[in-house]
C-alpha cells in the first residue's frame, strides 16, 4: 500500500512527508545526499504495521523547501520539532540514516522529554554532540556495517560509548556481497534492509530490554575498528626482534 504523501506549512518553509500506519508514532529521517528522499525509507515501510510512520523530506529535500542552502542540524531539528507540533505529535521514537541519524540525535538533545527510543542507522554525528550525548538516556540502537566508508564504524563505537542506554550492532561487511562496494555501504536501511527491518521490529517492541551493558563490560563486543593496534617495540628497549 503506497504511503499518503502530503505537505504542511511550518513557520517559513512547506514540509513534504508521507504517512503510513497506526500505533506509536516513528519519525524516519533520511541523508543528506542530494537526491535523498522520504522514498529511502520504502525497504523499512514494513514497520506501519505496528507504528504510525512519519517519513518527511528534510529541508532542501525532495518536495519540502529548499532554501539557497540545506539547513544544518540544528536547524533541522528545530523545524521537526515545529513539525511534529503541527501534526499533533507530542511523543515519537526517531529513526535516521546518515546525517538523518545526527538530526535525530540534536532532536533527541533539544527535545529529550518527547522522544521515546532512538534507533541510528550507519549515523553521521558533530564532534559537538558527543559530550552532550552522555545525558540523553533514551534507548537506543545503533546499526552499523563493518565495512562502512562512509560513516565508519568507529562511529559506531562512539556513539555506543557516549549513549549509556545503547546497543551496538554491527552487520557483516557490505562490500563482500559483488552487488555492492564501499560507496553504498552506509546505505543500510536500502542494502541491507532484512537485517535492518529485523533489528528495529525487535528493538521498537521492547526497547529498555534491548540495552547492553555498560560499555566497559562490553570488551567481546569492540570489533575491527577497536582492535588493539600491534605492539610496537619498546625504543628504550635492547632486545633484537
Amino acid at each position: 500500500m503506497e504511503p499518503a504523501e502530503k505537505e504542511i506549512a511550518v513557520g517559513e518553509y512547506t514540509v513534504n512527508y508521507a504517512s503510513a500506519g497506526n500505533g506509536e508514532p516513528l519519525l524516519l529521517l533520511h541523508g543528506s545526499e542530494p537526491l535523498e528522499t522520504w522514498r529511502v525509507w520504502e525497504p523499512i515501510l514494513p514497520l506501519s504495521d505496528t507504528r504510525r510512520l512519519i517519513v518527511p523530506d528534510l529541508l532542501g529535500h525532495g518536495r519540502s523547501t529548499r532554501p539557497a542552502e540545506t539547513p544544518d542540524h540544528r536547524e533541522q531539528a528545530r523545524m521537526l520539532k515545529d513539525f511534529l507540533d503541527k501534526l499533533g505529535v507530542h511523543r515519537v521514537g526517531l529513526m535516521g540514516s546518515g546525517w538523518g541519524g545526527q538530526v535525530a540525535l540534536e532532536l533527541a538533545l533539544e527535545w529529550p522529554e518527547g522522544i521515546t527510543s532512538i534507533v541510528l542507522v550507519a549515523s553521521a554525528y558533530d564532534k559537538d554532540q558527543l559530550p552532550r550525548l552522555q545525558k540523553l538516556r533514551k534507548p537506543t540502537l545503533i546499526i552499523y556495517a563493518e565495512d562502512d566508508m562512509v560513516t565508519q564504524l568507529k562511529g559506531g563505537y562512539l556513539l555506543r560509548d557516549a549513549i549509556g542506554t545503547s546497543r551496538l550492532e554491527v552487520l557483516d561487511p557490505v562490500a563482500r556481497d559483488p552487488r555492492y562496494d564501499f560507496r553504498m555501504s552506509h546505505r543500510l536501511q536500502q542494502f541491507r534492509a532484512p537485517q535492518v527491518l529485523q533489528l528495529a521490529r525487535l528493538f521498537l517492541s521492547k526497547p529498555e530490554e534491548m540495552l547492553a551493558e555498560p560499555p566497559e563490560m562490553e570488551n567481546e563486543l569492540r570489533g575491527m575498528a577497536l582492535r588493539k593496534k600491534e605492539e610496537k617495540p619498546d625504543p628504550g628497549s635492547t632486545e633484537k626482534p
